[in-house]
């Protein structure tokens, strides 16, 4: 061993930790102060990264998340194996709930989003159904307040006069949304409606709490009247699920202006102080005029924030609309493309006549017979024997997959759709290098029987397709032509076939893919017989 790398294995067994008890040779004197030298310019000691706070509570939050979603993949397991086991009810019933509830609130239940009208109907579905909860809530605020006769007498009457509007506005909703043609003009009247009801229930609401219970009941009556004010912010998240800027901007309007009237009105009575500008303005100015503003203002924000979501949804839903229109061109003229090339495969068109389409799928199988024999006596595998025949008999035994008519009706391909297409899509590319190989025997042959087969030709034809494997079916495939009719030639017998291959169409095949073919000639001529008389 060279005294060089001598020098360097003993340096690392050395310095290094694991290993300095097992081996027992000590390092030589001389040499250590040197190695002291060498770490003490190069290993020098780093300091340690400092992490910051932010850079922890990151770190903590991508674990906490990555355990929730692991957690939620095991539940949503669970979930299923007990529901197929059914041990535990009490989860299956509270599957079904849940299951309940996201058919009843879900916007996106099974809807074409490109169809407008489908998707406000469902979303008119969907807000009916939370105003048909909201009611309840109306309803219970409608009964607060009732300890004196009088009131009581008359929080019945309100109670009876809005479960009436309530049910007028479910059912005019409900015929507007379900009348028959379900047009886009009658969704939005429907939209419309909805909306502008569930704001002035919102705000009768408010009105009625703030002028039936007095400013002296105490503080928890105070707390329902600012209850019912918040009904109010309520009423417009409802009408933002609509993700209608329109609809939006035409709302913030007109709640700005009632809210207004609102606060000058039932909240603090402004009127009561209107007989001169200066009463008025001492009224105001101070804490009133402050707590008018600051409601105005938050109101201001709060509608603008839900302005924002709602514009910014409805613009990612429209670039969503816009890529799922192209997806669907994409998917027609794919479709299109598709049929058009199975349509150009013309043999299946030509050969219209039953009869010609038995004897061209028995031509095909005595080729493929013939092309495997072959490929057996030159040494190949079963498997790329087996995988010879089934590309010779391809554009016949795979024909019905050359056409997409059971998607004719379908204006909407789902993924099992593109992987059935895709399928048939890569037999058809199959189905074309077989027939393109079919052809180049066709023209092969007449190009040599009519005597205008010169070299260009012969370059130009074996420069399609002109592997060994596809020399083996060409070879089968023009001796099959050979021996049969066409209309430049009559058929040939099995001797005068050998003889113009061996004397015509060498140039095309591989020496030893014809020598093969004409040693075994015999063995030919019995198959290609036995396959005759079949």
């Amino acid at each position: 061993m060279d005294n060089r790398e001598k020098t360097l294995d003993e340096f690392f067994r050395k310095n290094d930790s694991s290993q300095k008890h097992k081996f027992s040779k000590p390092a030589k004197s001389e040499e250590t102060p040197k190695i002291d030298a060498y770490f003490a310019t190069v290993a020098s000691e780093k300091a340690p990264k400092k992490r910051s706070f932010v850079e922890k509570l990151v770190d903590f939050f991508r674990s906490a998340s990555f355990k929730n979603k692991f957690d939620e993949k095991k539940v949503a397991v669970n979930r299923q194996q007990t529901a197929v086991e059914g041990k535990n009810r009490f989860s299956l019933f509270w599957l079904r709930i849940k299951d309940f509830f996201v058919s009843r609130f879900s916007f996106e239940a099974g809807i074409d989003i490109l169809d407008e009208t489908a998707v406000l109907f469902r979303k008119n579905q969907v807000i009916r159904n939370i105003t048909w909860i909201t009611n309840i809530v109306f309803f219970l605020f409608m009964l607060i307040g009732s300890e004196s006769g009088d009131e009581m007498r008359t929080n019945i009457i309100l109670a009876i006069s809005v479960s009436l509007i309530m049910f007028l506005f479910s059912t005019l909703v409900r015929k507007t949304i379900s009348e028959e043609p379900k047009t886009m003009q009658k969704q939005q009247l429907a939209e419309y409606i909805s909306a502008i009801y569930i704001l002035l229930m919102a705000i009768s609401v408010y009105i009625k709490l703030a002028v039936m219970l007095k400013p002296d009941s105490g503080d928890g009556f105070f707390s329902i009247t600012q209850a019912g004010y918040a009904l109010i912010y309520f009423a417009l998240v409802v009408i933002t699920l609509y993700q209608d800027s329109k609809l939006l901007g035409l709302v913030f309007k007109v709640t700005v202006i009632l809210v207004t009237i609102l606060h000058v009105t039932v909240l603090y009575p402004v009127y009561a102080y209107a007989d001169t500008f200066v009463g008025m303005w001492n009224y105001l100015n101070g804490p009133i005029m402050i707590d008018i503003v600051l409601r105005t203002l938050v109101l201001v924000i709060f509608m603008v924030a839900l302005y924002s979501t709602a514009k910014i949804t409805e613009d990612m839903n429209n670039k969503r609309k816009t890529e799922l229109v192209k997806r669907r061109g994409m998917e027609k003229d794919f479709k299109s493309v598709v049929s058009d090339v199975f349509d150009v495969i013309g043999v299946y068109k030509r050969r219209g006549v039953e009869d010609e389409e038995k004897l061209a799928a028995s031509s095909a199988r005595r080729v493929a017979e013939l092309a495997s024999r072959l490929g057996n006596y030159l040494g190949y595998s079963p498997k790329l024997c087996k995988e010879i025949y089934d590309f010779s008999t391809i554009h016949v035994a795979r024909k019905e997959m050359l056409s997409l008519a059971d998607y004719d009706d379908k204006t909407v391909l789902d993924e099992e759709d593109f992987l059935k297409i895709r399928e048939r899509t890569m037999i058809g590319s199959v189905i074309i290098k077989r027939l393109q190989l079919e052809q180049k025997g066709e023209d092969i042959v007449r190009a040599h029987f009519e005597k205008t087969a010169g070299q260009d030709f012969i370059k130009e034809m074996n420069g399609i397709q002109n592997n060994r494997e596809s020399q083996v079916i060409l070879l089968a495939e023009i001796y099959e032509i050979l021996r049969q009719d066409r209309n430049y030639k009559r058929g040939l017998k099995h001797t005068r076939a050998i003889d113009l291959l061996q004397l015509e169409f060498y140039p095309y095949f591989d020496p030893q893919i014809l020598d093969r073919f004409v040693k075994y000639t015999d063995d030919f001529e019995a198959l290609y017989f036995k396959l005759a008389q079949q």
